[in-house]
């Protein structure tokens, strides 16, 4: 690097037109930032009289180099743009002859590139020269600093000439200090002029931008140079000083923490500055509360848990959980951990006693979770009799409610009462602690109800929007993989279970999730040594997790692979358990069905004919009330018919087009398969097979039918009809009499395994069409 010595001259043309005319002139004077060259120039002037840093000179001097001039001398000033200096004013306006000002300035981008490239001997890349310039401003001399071994070294003489209020200004604003004259008055102490007068200074230093922003070399340099208690001073005065403003403090509070400096003092900043952090930092918010001492446990316990630390979460509330009047943030804390560590009942009963309408909310859904039916009902009828003062008390009453509904009421109305709270509730999800999000609350209730579609638009927006982080971001991941799975898209199942690249364990509830999706992806790929090799992970995971209302699914998963690999007995009893929860909740037809189709299987698999007939018909007393319970009733009936070689093909496919319809692709398809495999009515068997193929592709695709099944003419009237057309004038568009339209629409009907309109309208928002001419 020894090159870097000596500084190349880059003149641009204008700068070289202008350098060449000043020679002619009786007098020059060369303007710029400092570091901009103006030295190098001023020793080309070998006839001239050279003045270097005009901008200082004194008064006497001014008066000595006017006389020269006078006496024929020819005067060469070398000056920064600022400050404004009386006697290099005067000695310029008093000049005799003709004066030229050349104006040398900062690099830009394509000249920072050739400059580095002449100082290296090989040009850089255009990102390199982007940073360079951006660390640099473009000044030469800076450049040289830069391209040193060790820049802020380099750069220390550059702050040598800096007055001390300039230097504590470079620092503040270094340290993030706003642009704010009044602010840098006050935080170092010094009359508006002296600010003023400061910032010219470092401006015509190159050292701070024209927007007031400190050059990131110079910034690095003199953060790293300042003693530590004098940075720590500074940061203290500005973070209490824009505390006081109701400023954001986090950019000081860091720093300060990073120092070591957590005194009492600072307790209000760090306070406000882990509020300011929590949503997008909460590991750097707990430690911002636990540096401000007692008094923000709370505070610190929802930090801790957003964070992961739910052992440090439940730590800092310890102390509040003993007050009967315990703050609803700390019951929620805890109840929090309780529920995802699988004591859901445990967390309802602990909050039953809050008197903030969420936690309450929280308790009717903890009791029910547990099956205590009474209880719940008796918090909720508490709730509504006191009265409503905050919108959290509202959100509370509208979650039990809906919870409550679900178990009471008729099914499908509570679905919806649970899709449209969960617009509403979902607002601060990502960064609230609560037991379970009301997207998830939902999106589960519509598994049980087979509104897989549903679902999956509650999860999905979830999952890739902005709340695609937060305590409950793997809940919605594993629970959009739960609606996948049930589709039968394997691909997109295993694609969202998410993984725990670093080693951390799940906390149990997420678990119990993950490891059903484990042997539900193997059972149904039919892969029997990945079957074998999740189950005992599974196993475990289903030990700790006691059995509760919102872990059904992924309980009943477990047990249909149980019965697979031949471990039923190892689950037997905590479907009992589940079968005794129900009961207690009086059977309610929507979180029945679901489990017990998944029972069925078992049985069917273990070969228990009688039980099956059990779950069959509980399953047909649930259909009474849910169209859902009504589709797997008639499904499970078929597939104990197929297993036994008794197939009706037309039953069969009507059967499996209706778990189709409620997004149970896969299931239709085996169903269909598994007939047409034990039939043997040759017709039959090609026709179940057809129908096994169409919905099996459905199931791939998540819904997504290639277009590649219909002629080009069915393309074009799908494509129409989509569009809304009538069959009428679907014909005009095509030239074609309505009624070949309607034997096209039926043709395509029967490849999407649609049996109505409205069926084919939702099967064809998933097909890719040629758009409609």
């Amino acid at each position: 690097m020894a090159q870097l010595s000596t500084t190349p001259m880059l003149l641009d043309s204008g700068t070289a037109r202008a350098l060449e005319r000043a020679r002619d002139a009786d007098h020059v004077v060369l303007t710029g930032l400092a570091g901009c060259g103006k030295t190098s120039l001023l020793r080309t002037f070998e006839q001239y009289t050279s003045v270097d840093d005009g901008h200082m000179l004194s008064e006497d001097k001014a008066i000595r180099l006017l006389a020269e001039a006078k006496a024929g001398a020819r005067l060469v000033i070398a000056c920064r743009l600022w400050p404004d200096n009386r006697a290099l004013a005067g000695l310029i306006s008093s000049l005799p002859g003709v004066v030229a000002r050349v104006q040398r300035r900062p690099l830009l981008r394509d000249q920072v590139k050739i400059f580095t490239g002449k100082l290296l001997g090989t040009e850089p890349g255009q990102e390199t020269a982007d940073r360079l310039h951006e660390r640099t401003g473009g000044v030469p001399a800076f450049l040289l600093c830069e391209l040193s071994p060790d820049p802020r070294a380099a750069f220390a003489p550059h702050l040598d000439d800096l007055s001390a209020t300039a230097a504590d200004l470079l620092l503040a604003r270094a340290l993030g200090a706003p642009f704010d004259v009044g602010l840098l008055s006050a935080v170092l102490v010094l009359d508006l002029h002296a600010v003023s007068e400061s910032i010219d200074a470092l401006r015509s230093a190159g050292l701070l931008q024209i927007d007031g922003a400190p050059l990131p070399i110079a910034a690095d340099a003199i953060t790293a140079l300042a003693p530590v208690e004098v940075r720590a001073d500074l940061l203290r005065k500005l973070a209490v000083t824009q505390v006081a403003r109701g400023q954001p403090v986090s950019s000081y509070a860091r720093p300060l923490l990073d120092l070591g400096f957590a005194d009492p003092d600072l307790a209000a900043v760090f306070t406000a500055a882990g509020h300011e952090v929590i949503n997008d930092d909460p590991a750097m918010a707990a430690r911002l509360f636990a540096a401000t001492g007692t008094g923000n446990s709370v505070y610190l316990a929802r930090a801790r848990a957003l964070s992961g630390d739910l052992d440090g979460a439940l730590e800092a509330v310890h102390s509040e959980l003993e007050d009967p009047h315990a703050d609803a943030g700390a019951l929620l804390v805890a109840a929090t951990v309780l529920t995802l560590r699988g004591q859901v009942g445990r967390g309802g009963e602990l909050l039953q006693c809050s008197g903030n309408g969420l936690a309450r909310g929280f308790a009717v859904t903890g009791l029910l979770g547990a099956g205590h039916l009474d209880q719940a009902r008796a918090v909720q009828r508490t709730a509504h009799a006191q009265p409503t003062r905050s919108l959290l008390d509202t959100l509370g009453h509208r979650l039990a409610d809906t919870v409550l509904a679900t178990i009471t009421g008729p099914p499908m109305a509570a679905v919806s009462t649970a899709v449209a709270a969960a617009g509403v509730n979902q607002a601060g999800t990502r960064t609230s602690v609560q037991p379970d999000s009301s997207v998830a609350l939902a999106a589960l209730i519509c598994l049980h109800a087979g509104e897989l579609a549903v679902a999956q638009s509650l999860l999905g927006k979830s999952v890739h929007g902005d709340d695609g982080r937060g305590l409950h971001a793997d809940r919605h991941r594993l629970l959009l993989a739960c609606a996948e799975l049930l589709g039968g898209d394997l691909e997109a199942a295993q694609r969202l279970t998410p993984s725990r690249e670093d080693g951390a364990a799940w906390e149990p509830r997420e678990a119990l999730f993950a490891a059903a999706l484990d042997l539900g992806i193997a059972r149904r790929a039919g892969d029997l040594r990945a079957l074998r090799d999740a189950w005992e992970p599974a196993q475990q995971a289903l030990v700790v997790h006691p059995v509760d209302l919102y872990t059904l699914i992924p309980l009943t998963e477990i047990v249909v692979a149980a019965a697979r690999i031949g471990q039923f007995h190892r689950v037997e009893a905590h479907l009992d358990e589940a079968w005794s929860l129900l009961a207690r909740l009086g059977n309610p037809p929507l979180w029945m069905a679901l489990p017990r189709w998944h029972a069925l299987h078992a049985a069917l698999l273990t070969g228990d004919q009688a039980v099956a007939g059990e779950h069959l018909a509980t399953l047909a007393q649930a259909a009474q009330a849910l169209p859902f319970a009504r589709a797997l009733a008639a499904a499970g009936k078929c597939w104990s018919q197929v297993n036994r070689g008794d197939v009706d093909p037309v039953e069969v496919e009507s059967a499996a087009r209706e778990l189709h319809s409620h997004g149970m692709r896969g299931d239709a398809a085996r169903l269909a398969g598994q007939a047409a495999m034990r039939t043997t009515d040759r017709k039959a068997m090609t026709q179940l097979l057809d129908t096994a193929r169409q919905f099996q592709g459905t199931a791939r695709g998540q819904g997504r039918v290639s277009s590649d099944s219909l002629s080009d003419r069915e393309q074009e009237v799908a494509a129409l009809v989509r569009d809304g057309l009538t069959y009428r004038q679907v014909g005009d568009e095509l030239f074609i009499s309505a009624k070949t339209v309607e034997h096209h629409v039926t043709r395509i009907r029967h490849k999407l395994g649609a049996k109505n309109r409205r069926e084919l309208e939702r099967a064809l928002s998933g097909v890719d069409l040629p758009r409609a001419k």
